[in-house]
């Protein structure tokens, strides 16, 4: 990864919304959290691809994500959740 990858992503905005810090990434920036593919992230963000799309919002045509939001966190316990109950019930 190039040093000016990293900068950015060291500059990540913070935001506080009614008591509650997230920050706002772009699709690349929550692939290198979650530790996928951007192109996964852009497909799950599609509710025409999936029953249960990651939680985005568009500014423009630039979709971005609020990691530490309390819907980005049920989203990710609803994928624990789904992940961990498929596995343990599969042969």
């Amino acid at each position: 990864m190039g040093d000016t990858r990293m900068a950015e992503l060291q500059m990540v905005e913070k935001v506080r919304a009614g008591g509650i810090v997230f920050e706002i990434l772009d699709s690349g920036e929550l692939a290198l959290r979650l530790k996928v593919k951007e192109s996964w992230v852009i497909e799950q963000s599609k509710r025409s691809r999936t029953m249960d799309p990651i939680p985005v919002f568009r500014l423009g045509k630039h979709r971005r994500y609020r990691w530490g939001s309390p819907e980005m966190n049920d989203w990710l316990a609803r994928r624990a959740s789904y992940t961990t109950t498929s596995r343990a019930g599969s042969k």
